[in-house]
Formats: structure tokens, C-alpha cells, sequence
């Protein structure tokens, strides 16, 4: 610019570097407060476990329905714990728990207790029966995430949590 020029035509154009430099020094600052703000996502994979296959004699749960396969939330087939609790698992609106057992250690007796209960948001569930054998499916609209407790004395049972 000529040493002429009027004050104003110097005032703006100092002023529009200055407005500049501060519009690139607050990028960079908002983007370096971005990167620190964002914590690196830990991402944990557990390995499947799986249960042995049922003894040939154990009842198993029947399936209702074949026309869409259900995605079992929690199973358990155990023929030597008298008390099982799951893992914790999240359910949908609309599940059901699908059971059998056979009782015959117990059959001088009448049969045995076997007894499922709910923590969490499962705690309503109350599930008993006594006899010899038995099987049934208790349908469930109430999701959302608990446990399932599993008392019983007989020795060999199944368990099925299954979506839909």
C-alpha cells in the first residue's frame, strides 16, 4: 500500500489479517481440545464358552415355533450343580424361557424341585414345579438386562433363554 492511503483502507485490511490469523489459531486450538477429549475405545471380545452336549436321557426343550429360528440368549444343560446362576444377559420385549428336567434320583419321593428365579430386571420371575419330569415355557414381555437363578435337585436339566 502507498504511504497515501487513506487510514481506513489500512485499518481494514490489518484488521481482516489479524481476524484471519485468529480464525486459524481457534482450528487448530478446537481441534487439539478434540483429539485430547476423545479417549481411545477398548474394545473386549470374550471367547465363546460352550456346554458339553446333554446326556441322551435329559429332556430337551422344545422349540414352539420353525419359522424363524430364535437367538438363545442363555442356555444351560448341567446334571451335577444343584444351583446355577447365568451370566448377566440383556433380553428383548418379548422372550421366553424354555426348561425340562428329569428328576428320577428323586422319583421314590414323588420327584424333585426345580425352581428358576430372576435378579435384575428379571427379578419377577418365579418359575417351580415338583415332580418326576417336566418341561414348559414361561413367555416373557419384559426385557432389559438380570440374571437367571436355576435351583433344582435333579440331575439332569435344560434351560433356554430364547428371543422372540
Amino acid at each position: 500500500m502507498e504511504p497515501d492511503t487513506p487510514f481506513y483502507r489500512r485499518w481494514s485490511f490489518l484488521l481482516a489479517g489479524v481476524i484471519g490469523m485468529a480464525a486459524v489459531v481457534a482450528l487448530l486450538g478446537l481441534r487439539g481440545f478434540t483429539d485430547a477429549d476423545s479417549s481411545p475405545t477398548t474394545v473386549t471380545s470374550v471367547p465363546a464358552t460352550t456346554q458339553p452336549p446333554p446326556p441322551t436321557t435329559a429332556p430337551r426343550p422344545s422349540n414352539e415355533s420353525t419359522s424363524k429360528p430364535a437367538d438363545i440368549l442363555w442356555e444351560r444343560v448341567d446334571s451335577s450343580e444343584s444351583s446355577v446362576r447365568s451370566g448377566g444377559f440383556r433380553a428383548p420385549s418379548v422372550w421366553r424361557i424354555v426348561w425340562a428336567f428329569d428328576c428320577s434320583n428323586f422319583a421314590e419321593h414323588g420327584g424333585g424341585n426345580f425352581k428358576i428365579t430372576g435378579n435384575g430386571a428379571f427379578q419377577g420371575i418365579q418359575i417351580d414345579a415338583h415332580n418326576v419330569r417336566g418341561r414348559g415355557t414361561e413367555p416373557l414381555t419384559r426385557g432389559g438386562f438380570g440374571q437367571l437363578n436355576v435351583e433344582t435337585v435333579c440331575d439332569q436339566w435344560t434351560v433356554r433363554a430364547l428371543s422372540g
